[in-house]
């Protein structure tokens, strides 16, 4: 497994209240639902070997049709255009890590998992519940895409103990209020002993602990959150930090540690 470790940690939702608390979601102003860190070469690498070697455990695409799929490349695209570290050329496009891709050679959803350091999540409002229906996820905080697939999000977080009773419809009706002009993100923070990205397990498998004080690594994940105006499906992105324990701040660690108390 490679060695991908980001070099500092830029965010620490432990540290103000309005990231540590449940949900602890804000509006993105003017950064976007992507990120690019100092690792995008490495992750991005990682991803395609991913995606190329266990693909059948980190894609799912539960939809009829490319419509909705299509609609998620194009948003990527049209973020994307933005950022002048990307090159566009009729219907290719070049990373920042020199990788050329052409956007129509393949399933939409494949193509956008490949242009971003996200992974990246559909959810599908079906009734009153959003339900996973399509995603890329190269690196899992112990989960897997085939268990949660076709589950609502209240059920997907069944595990979860802080997802109580009085926070799932609390959650869900967010889903449902939330505006195509609004995107938001949040994040959450885990205690790992090693820094391997690909992390699945099963529901009752032994998971990370974001209570755990002795731990070599830190892993936060900001996870960004853009409602759809046609179809109205959710995107749920994940931009994925692994920072050695050692390289926090000692301002990230004392707090840390009050945090935990």
């Amino acid at each position: 497994m490679p060695y991908i470790c980001q070099h500092q940690l830029p965010l620490s939702p432990w540290m103000t209240p309005a990231t540590s608390r449940l949900p602890g979601v804000q509006p993105i102003k003017s950064d976007g639902c992507f990120m690019m860190d100092e690792v995008f070469q490495l992750q991005m690498h990682y991803r395609d070997e991913l995606l190329s070697k266990k693909f059948d455990q980190v894609y799912i695409n539960e939809f009829s049709s490319d419509d909705e799929t299509t609609e998620l490349l194009e948003f990527v695209v049209g973020e994307l255009r933005r950022n002048k570290e990307y090159t566009f050329h009729d219907n290719r496009v070049t990373r920042p890590d020199g990788v050329e891709l052409n956007l129509l050679s393949e399933d939409p959803l494949l193509t956008a998992s490949r242009l971003v350091q996200e992974d990246l999540l559909l959810l599908k409002k079906e009734g009153d519940e959003h339900i996973l229906r399509a995603g890329v996820l190269c690196f899992p905080a112990s989960w897997t895409l085939n268990e949660k697939k076709n589950r609502s999000l209240t059920a997907i977080h069944g595990p979860v103990e802080e997802y109580n009773k009085g926070l799932a419809p609390r959650i869900e009706k967010m889903f449902s209020n939330m505006r195509p002009s609004t995107p938001i993100w949040r994040a959450n923070f885990l205690l790992y002993d090693d820094y391997e990205l690909f992390q699945p397990r099963l529901e009752k498998d032994e998971k990370g602990d974001s209570h755990k004080k002795l731990s070599q690594f830190m892993r936060v994940e900001r996870q960004a959150l853009k409602k759809f105006s046609v179809s109205g499906n959710i995107l749920f992105s994940i931009h994925t930090f692994v920072v050695p324990y050692l390289n926090l701040t000692g301002e990230q660690k004392e707090s840390l540690e009050s945090f935990l108390a």
